[in-house]
């Protein structure tokens, strides 16, 4: 758990934004976080802002099936402070990435009600926290472009039974599907093991024979009630140009034989 800090041990120049800010609100609380504690956990929808004034984090994502990816490793100092959280202002939103203390850390924690203050009277904070705004504007673009791209994939959505088979080992591998819900059996030489949504690359199932236009190495067959989305072959250029980060990681691990 975080612990309670003076702020005043850390000298700071009486005219600077942040001395005024913590002398004006006395509920901010100055806290000193250690190595491998959290800011912001992924997920939750805690409402505070954070002011990093020393130290250093990460900031890291949940990746289906393996561990977090980190995104960025962000170094403060009182001359470079980092604003964090900010998106708690603008409602109950959940977090969308964990933040991880790396070394010991001093932030200030901030309420919503804090940070309108700071817009009505602390420019230089208000230009960081815009900046802030601004980087989330640029990624949710980003984001909205390429779910765009995925949108003009030609792709139709199935409810397929228990007993359905999906496709057969040796058959040409003509179709891509991603399990959205339930089970489906793999059968490979003899061997079967059966999957869920989480344990395959973002729900896509043996993506590898469809993008090399060869056949189907396993059969697959729904073992409960399943939804699917099923990519035809004519959207498999389409497919690669939407999925760039997916295909570099699936070439890059040898495929069982």
């Amino acid at each position: 758990m975080p612990e309670p800090f003076d702020v005043a041990k850390l000298y700071l120049d009486p005219g600077s934004e942040i001395a005024r800010l913590v002398a004006r609100y006395s509920d901010i609380e100055c806290l000193r976080y250690r190595d491998g504690e959290y800011l912001i956990r992924e997920g939750e929808a805690s409402q505070e802002v954070f002011i990093v004034l020393e130290g250093a984090f990460v900031v890291e994502q949940a990746v289906m099936g393996s561990r977090p990816a980190i995104l960025a490793c962000i170094t403060c100092g009182l001359e470079n402070p980092s604003i964090v959280g900010e998106m708690a202002f603008l409602g109950s939103f959940k977090r969308t990435a964990s933040l991880r203390i790396s070394g010991s850390t001093l932030a200030l924690r901030l309420q919503p009600a804090h940070v309108e203050a700071i817009i009505q009277d602390f420019p230089s904070l208000t230009r960081a926290i815009c900046r802030q705004f601004s980087n989330r504007l640029k990624e949710a673009n980003e984001a909205l472009r390429l779910l765009q791209g995925c949108f003009a994939l030609q792709s139709s959505q199935r409810m397929a039974s228990a007993g359905d088979v999906l496709f057969t080992a040796g058959e040409p591998a003509t179709e891509l599907f991603q399990l959205m819900m339930g089970c489906v059996e793999l059968e490979r030489n003899g061997v079967r093991v059966v999957v869920t949504p989480e344990e395959l690359p973002q729900g896509f199932i043996e993506p590898l024979p469809f993008l090399r236009g060869s056949t189907q190495m396993a059969t697959a067959r729904v073992v409960d009630a399943a939804f699917l989305v099923a990519i035809g072959q004519a959207s498999r250029e389409a497919f690669v140009r939407c999925q760039p980060s997916l295909i570099l990681e699936l070439l890059g691990h040898h495929e069982p034989g």
